[in-house]
Parts: C-alpha cells; sequence; structure tokens
C-alpha cells in the first residue's frame, strides 16, 4: 500500500506564510482602530487578512492523504472528515505534467477518475515516484498523453 500525503516542509512553508498575513493585518488593524488609520492601511487589513484565512481555509479543506494499493485509491480528507474509495476500473485516464522552472521541473500528475480528480506534485506530496511507478506498472494503458 502506497500513501502519498502532504510534505511537512510544504505545509511549515505555507503556514509562515499564512502567520505573517494575518499578524500583519492584525497589525495594521490594531492601528487603523488606535489612530484611525491611512487608506493603505485599512488595504492591508483588508487584502492581508482576505489572503491569510482564504489560504488557511484552502489547507484546512484540502489536506488529504491518498492510498494506493489493491487496484484501490483511498483519498482521506481528515480535518474535514471526508473519505472516498476509487476502484481502479473507475480510472478514465492519468497523465504527468512537467514544466520547466528556473530551479527545477515542477511535476503534477493527474489522475481523472469518472466522478473526480486527483491531483499529486512532487514538491507537496510524499511517495510521488512509487505513485507514478504504480500508474506506470498497473495503469500503463490509461495513460493520456
Amino acid at each position: 500500500m502506497i500513501v502519498s500525503k502532504p510534505k511537512p516542509s510544504a505545509l511549515a512553508a505555507l503556514g509562515i506564510f499564512i502567520l505573517i498575513c494575518i499578524l500583519v493585518g492584525l497589525y495594521f488593524l490594531q492601528i487603523s482602530v488606535r489612530e484611525g488609520g491611512l487608506w493603505y492601511q485599512y488595504l492591508g487589513v483588508f487584502i492581508l487578512l482576505s489572503v491569510g484565512f482564504m489560504l488557511f481555509l484552502r489547507q484546512i479543506v484540502g489536506y488529504k492523504i491518498v492510498s494506493i494499493g489493491d487496484n484501490k485509491f483511498i483519498v482521506k480528507y481528515p480535518l474535514i472528515g471526508k473519505r472516498r474509495e476509487l476502484k481502479a476500473m473507475q480510472l478514465v485516464s492519468w497523465k504527468e505534467v512537467v514544466v520547466k522552472t528556473k530551479s527545477a521541473p515542477f511535476r503534477q500528475l493527474e489522475i481523472r477518475f469518472s466522478d473526480f480528480l486527483l491531483k499529486l506534485t512532487i514538491q507537496e506530496n510524499t511517495s510521488y515516484e512509487q505513485v507514478l511507478n504504480y500508474l506506470k506498472k498497473k495503469l500503463g494503458k490509461k495513460e493520456a498523453t
């Protein structure tokens, strides 16, 4: 059974960014309430708190653990209490998307089922190579070009 979940380093980096957005937004809010604030402080409050809370919600809702094996794909969303079990025969196609960037290529697996799209990236998920090898070995005929 292959288990792929978010890398702790990716979660930590995004968590630090979210924390900075919210703290700076709250600082601008404190200044605005105390001293009457200038227009750019109100704008900073709105933008930073919006971005911080939206990214936080995206992380909570999008946190997933994918288990693959025995011709089954199990996708668990533990923070929202949702679980989805998909059979390999429901798989319509899969493909690896590679985008060349300056530092390292961005690689993403798009696994398309009849009613669900699962995306895994090498930068954000563990066991990416094992998942790719499993798909090539067991479901190579369904690879989209």
